[in-house]
């Protein structure tokens, strides 16, 4: 008997399932478990990264002033759902129909993402740069300023002058007095009397002062005052493209707080690269060159800054306010997205008239940059206001769940049981979505702030069928141990038996980890 074997090559068509995660939903996730500090410090450098993201122009004077402002002024305010009797401002569903939320991205892949990100900003643009200057690099401090009076030969008069100046400087570092105002002020505080002409020579001292921009009189001036002290040696002309940044600040100023680029490119007849590198000339200027001279020159203590407000009218309905901090209105660069635009209009023409767009390697490349950058600025900002909305959306249910809580007066027993399935399920997103929108996030209420894990917590039930809240259970115990005998302190098993007596039946090892959570010792320590 024989034994055949054949071999040979088969296809075969079979269909699976690969679930994929894209770098937008690893953005996205990074930005959700962002605290507002964080969020802050990221949002700059994106922009300091990316020249293709720019502050909506509608908003462009005052974030120009304000670039790098920690303000804690809060963001548009919210009602709480139509349940409560409140319009809700802002927040619809229908701007998110496609909203997708992440599941749960793998630690490798969040790896690879920040690696990433951290080689962009390495690379800085495409020229080469290695190394990017932080806006508030600058930041200095009294002691600073006046050690740098103490080089100049001044008399005494000039001295007390200058130390005048110093502190009439604004938190931005700006001398926004007029001269008669300081003039007059020095005759009246100090008994010194002096000539404008002095007064401007003695501010001239001030303006060359290290931040440079310290003394500027307003933003334009503190951004020509960096771009003059970044001048060439004597003898040397300046880049070219510093130079038309000058002009640009220095004669076109109405067109750079309305981002009107097209219009300064036209001005100025140069190539959108051109425009680009203007652009971000200006973007490395520091906007605040005073903004440390409040502080000391140690690190401060971290505070705790609210990432939401509950406030409560006289009708008692609540209200949401979401702080925004420092992150402004952002938008895709007019200049860049025009650039990609007309190359996609001329290849249109091309296919429309049968023949082949023919580059040259300078333009090739240059379409590529902007496309570049046009793409990630589009997903960075889409990120921010997928992240402000589903945090919204989170927050929202976690007040509606605990709504007693924030009526009542710090009363934590009003605290109703909630897990984050609970308001996974209100919101409509994912389980690890509420988790990293919970995580390291802070909410302001009339009676303190409390982290937003504050509000979640294993349920029980007692006798009566009832669910009783992880919190009512660690408040129970609290009580008993601060009422009981001390002198004969209670076992964890005691007070387990004492919380069954009571309705709620609690295992002795969760009695014995609250009361290690609240800082009670065991009971042979607590015996006196």
């Amino acid at each position: 008997m024989k034994t055949e074997q054949r071999t040979g090559l088969a296809q075969r068509m079979e269909q699976t399932q690969i679930q994929t995660t894209s770098a937008m939903q690893v953005m996205l996730s990074e930005l959700m478990e962002m605290p507002l500090a964080s969020l802050e410090e990221r949002v700059a450098g994106e922009m300091d990264c990316n020249e293709a993201i720019e502050v909506n122009d509608e908003m462009m004077d005052d974030a120009l002033h304000d670039m790098m402002d920690r303000s804690s002024t809060l963001g548009d305010d919210t009602a709480i759902g139509d349940e409560m009797g409140v319009r809700n401002s802002h927040t619809t569903d229908d701007d998110y129909d496609e909203f997708v939320t992440i599941d749960q991205v793998p630690e490798d892949m969040r790896s690879r993402y920040n690696a990433d990100i951290s080689r962009a900003a390495g690379r800085g643009q495409y020229d080469g740069e290695q190394e990017r200057q932080i806006a508030d690099e600058g930041a200095t401090s009294y002691d600073d300023i006046m050690a740098q009076i103490g080089e100049l030969s001044l008399t005494d008069e000039e001295t007390m002058v200058m130390e005048y100046l110093v502190g009439s400087l604004d938190e931005r570092g700006y001398l926004v007095k007029d001269n008669q105002t300081i003039l007059d002020e020095l005759i009246f505080r100090e008994s010194i009397y002096m000539e404008e002409a002095d007064l401007e020579r003695i501010i001239g001292m001030l303006q060359s002062f290290e931040p440079r921009g310290i003394g500027a009189r307003d933003l334009q001036d503190c951004m020509l005052l960096q771009m003059e002290a970044d001048s060439a040696e004597p003898g040397q002309r300046q880049p070219l493209v510093k130079r038309l940044a000058y002009r640009v600040v220095r004669d076109m100023w109405d067109e750079v707080i309305h981002s009107r680029w097209k219009k300064i490119q036209d001005e100025l007849d140069v190539t959108t690269e051109t425009i680009a590198e203007i652009q971000h000339t200006l973007q490395r200027l520091n906007p605040k060159p005073g903004s440390g001279l409040n502080e000391s020159t140690q690190a401060a203590a971290p505070t705790v800054i609210a990432d939401f407000c509950v406030e409560v009218d006289d009708d008692g309905h609540l209200f949401i306010v979401q702080n925004r901090g420092n992150i402004p209105e952002l938008r895709v660069s007019s200049s860049y997205a025009e650039t990609v635009n007309e190359f996609h209009d001329a290849q249109e023409r091309a296919r429309k008239e049968g023949r082949k767009l023919n580059l040259s390697r300078q333009q090739k490349e240059g379409y590529e940059y902007a496309s570049h950058k046009v793409e990630s600025a589009r997903a960075f900002i889409e990120c921010l206001k997928r992240r402000r909305h589903t945090l919204q959306l989170v927050v929202e249910n976690i007040v509606k769940w605990q709504k007693d809580f924030f009526l009542g007066d710090d009363d934590e027993t009003l605290l109703h049981p909630m897990v984050l399935h609970d308001i996974a399920e209100r919101a409509g997103v994912d389980q690890s979505t509420v988790s990293r929108a919970a995580n390291s996030k802070y909410i302001q209420t009339k009676t303190g702030t409390y982290p937003l894990k504050f509000f979640f917590g294993t349920e029980f039930v007692n006798a009566d069928g009832d669910n009783v809240s992880q919190r009512q259970v660690q408040l129970a115990i609290r009580e008993i141990i601060e009422n009981e005998d001390p002198r004969h302190p209670y076992s964890d098993q005691k007070i387990t038996d004492i919380l069954q007596s009571r309705g709620t039946t609690v295992a002795r090892r969760t009695v014995a980890k609250y009361r290690e959570g609240m800082g009670f010792p065991t009971s042979s320590l607590r015996r006196r």
